[in-house]
């Protein structure tokens, strides 16, 4: 497995401060905290370090840094975003502590829908993320991204129809049906159909209690509608 040589990372120190929560506290940044953390790590030994073993630590660190500097509402450190959470996703702050970029649940996702989140310097780097007009969840048979995560950043949930995610919202004055015209996709393709979503009068209509979020509606209707009519509004704690 590749290694990372003791002393490789001293010459990072340098840098510590250049994000800094704290403009009290120059070294409460997170570079700065990355940089003591492989310091800590490698100062005091000249033997290989498993890499796996040492990044699962950093990023254990770093999201409980997080953590506690979204307890605190420091916005610019912890954005708020539009994306989904993979379903079973805890609330965000505690998330982040918990996950640590392993991409298990990414591996398992049968509609390839979970991504990892890309950025610069975001405290989200590397979690995963699901971008419905991408690639929906399609709530597939067992959750399996569920069973693979073991850190406890998703949890088990009570069927497909409470794995919350967000909630579809449709815009009328976008949506073909509400215009008069005959379309039927998103309710057709709803795997909660006739719950999540139902009809009135030819009309989708949304059922925000239960809805879950998946997505595939607005999927959908980005692929027939030149302007979406619909959109998922993420559901998870910030």
């Amino acid at each position: 497995m590749p290694t990372i040589k003791a002393g490789a990372a001293k010459k990072a120190v340098a840098v510590g401060d250049l994000i800094s929560p704290d403009v009290s506290n120059p070294g409460s940044g997170i570079i700065s905290i990355v940089s003591n953390f492989f310091c800590d790590k490698m100062s005091n030994t000249e033997k290989n370090i498993d890499r796996r073993q040492l990044f699962k630590e950093l990023f254990s660190l770093v999201g409980n840094t997080v953590a506690d500097y979204a307890g605190k509402k420091v916005d610019r450190v912890m954005p708020k975003t539009n994306y989904l959470r993979p379903p079973g996703a805890i609330e965000e702050a505690e998330f982040l502590a918990k996950c640590t970029r392993c991409d298990e649940c990414i591996k398992v996702c049968p509609a390839k829908a979970i991504k990892r989140s890309q950025g610069l310097f975001d405290a989200a780097i590397g979690t995963p993320i699901i971008i419905p007009k991408e690639s929906p969840c399609v709530l597939c048979n067992g959750l399996l991204c569920i069973t693979a995560c073991k850190e406890g950043a998703l949890l088990p949930v009570e069927g497909v129809s409470k794995a919350k995610m967000g909630v579809a919202r449709i815009t009328p004055t976008n949506c073909m049906a509400w215009e008069g015209q005959d379309c039927q996709h998103c309710f057709i393709k709803c795997p909660l159909q006739g719950d999540a979503i139902y009809q009135d009068d030819g009309k989708p209509v949304i059922n925000a209690e239960k809805c879950v979020g998946c997505g595939v509606c607005e999927y959908v209707c980005n692929t027939v509608n030149s302007s979406c009519a619909i959109k998922i509004t993420a559901k998870r704690g910030m």
